[in-house]
C-alpha cells in the first residue's frame, strides 16, 4: 500500500517564484498528506502569495527573521510523517512524484530515504516534463549513494523524502557546512536504512538571478566546501580495489578543482592554487596519492577529446 507523505517548504523572499512552486505540489496526481509553509522572515509579499493558497489547504508558519540554522530546527519539529518532504521554494516537482516514489517506498520497508534525478530549466514553466516511468528507480545503500553524488548524479536535494523518524533526530551540521549542509544530511538519512532513487527526472531545477546556489555572498566558503570534501573522503575512502574508493580517487583532484574556480570568481584577491591545495591538505579534504591520481585521470582522459578534436579539424 503506497505510504502518506507530507510537504514541508522552507522559504524566504521568493514571492515571484513560489505560487508556481505551490501549484506545482498542489497538481499532484497522489496528493500529498498535508502542504505547509515555513517563511524564515521575507521582507517581501511572499507571505501574502502563500496565504492565497490557504483555501486549497497550503498552511503558513511565518518566523520574525531569518536563520537558516534555527528554522531548519523548526522544520524538523514541524514534521507529522510518516513520510517528510522538505521541498525547495524555488523549484517544481513532476505531477507523479509523490505517486511514484510512494509506491516505490511501499515496496522497499529498508528504506529511510527516497531521491529523484533533475534536469536544470531557463524557462521551466513554458518547458514540457521529461517523460518518467514509475518504476525506473534503484535502491542504494548510503555509502553507494554518496559515490554516485560524488561523481556527479544530478540529484536535487528538494527531491528527498524522509522517513520522520530518521528526519527527526538528524542533525543538521551548518556550522561545519553552511548552505550545502544538506548532502550530508541527505547521506546520513540514507546510511540509516537504504535510499530510493527514481533515476528519471522528477524536478525542474529553476536558474534565476537570485538563486542560493550562484550567491557567493553566502557560501559555501573554503573551510565548508573542504569540510564536505572531507566528509566525502571519510566516507569513500582511497582504495583502488573498492569501487567507491577509485571514484573518490578519480574525482577528488577534479570536484576540488572546480570549487577553487568557483571560489576565485568576482573577488579582487583570488587564493593562488598553492594556497588552495596546501589548505585542502590540511583539512584532510584530499591527499597527496588522490591528488596524483585525479591527474592522471585527468589527463587520461582528455586524450581521446583531444584525438577528436583533432581529427575534426583535419577533417575540415
Amino acid at each position: 500500500m503506497p505510504i502518506e507523505i507530507e510537504v514541508l517548504v522552507l522559504t524566504y523572499n521568493r514571492a515571484p517564484l513560489i505560487g508556481a512552486t505551490l501549484e506545482s505540489l498542489l497538481a499532484q496526481v497522489r496528493p500529498a498528506l498535508r502542504i505547509c509553509v515555513l517563511d524564515n522572515g521575507s521582507t517581501d509579499n511572499t507571505k501574502e502569495v502563500v496565504q492565497s493558497f490557504s483555501k486549497r489547504g497550503v498552511e503558513l508558519v511565518c518566523r520574525p527573521s531569518n536563520d537558516p540554522k534555527i528554522c531548519w530546527a523548526e522544520l524538523q519539529a514541524m514534521a507529522r510523517g510518516p513520510w517528510t518532504m522538505l521541498f525547495h521554494d524555488d523549484d517544481l516537482l513532476h505531477p507523479n512524484y509523490l505517486r511514484d516514489v510512494s509506491i516505490a517506498l511501499s515496496h522497499t520497508p529498508e528504506s529511510t530515504v527516497a531521491v529523484s534525478s533533475m534536469r536544470a530549466h531557463q524557462d521551466p514553466e513554458n518547458e514540457a516534463w521529461a517523460k518518467v516511468s514509475g518504476n525506473h528507480y534503484v535502491v542504494l545503500t548510503g555509502r553507494q549513494l554518496a559515490t554516485n553524488l560524488y561523481a556527479g548524479f544530478p540529484m536535487p536535494f528538494c527531491s528527498a523524502v524522509y522517513r520522520i523518524d530518521v528526519l527527526q533526530r538528524a542533525h543538521l551540521e551548518f556550522e561545519t557546512y553552511g548552505k550545502i549542509c544538506d548532502r550530508p544530511f541527505v547521506i546520513d538519512a540514507a546510511l540509516a536504512g537504504k535510499a530510493v532513487v527514481m533515476l528519471d527526472p522528477y524536478v525542474k531545477y529553476r536558474l534565476h538571478a537570485k538563486q542560493d546556489s550562484t550567491d557567493q555572498a553566502s557560501g559555501p566558503f573554503l573551510a565548508e566546501v573542504l569540510g564536505l570534501q572531507r566528509y566525502y573522503r571519510k566516507l569513500l575512502g582511497e582504495r583502488l580495489t573498492d569501487p567507491s574508493g577509485r571514484i573518490f580517487l578519480r574525482r577528488n583532484y577534479k570536484n576540488l578543482l572546480r570549487e577553487h574556480v568557483r571560489l576565485n570568481q568576482n573577488i579582487a584577491q583570488p587564493m593562488s592554487p598553492e594556497i588552495f591545495w596546501r589548505e585542502a591538505l590540511k583539512a584532510e579534504a584530499t591527499s597527496k596519492r588522490s591528488l596524483r591520481w585525479g591527474k592522471l585521470y585527468a589527463i587520461l582522459t582528455q586524450i581521446p577529446k583531444r584525438l577528436e578534436r583533432k581529427i575534426k579539424s583535419l577533417i575540415r
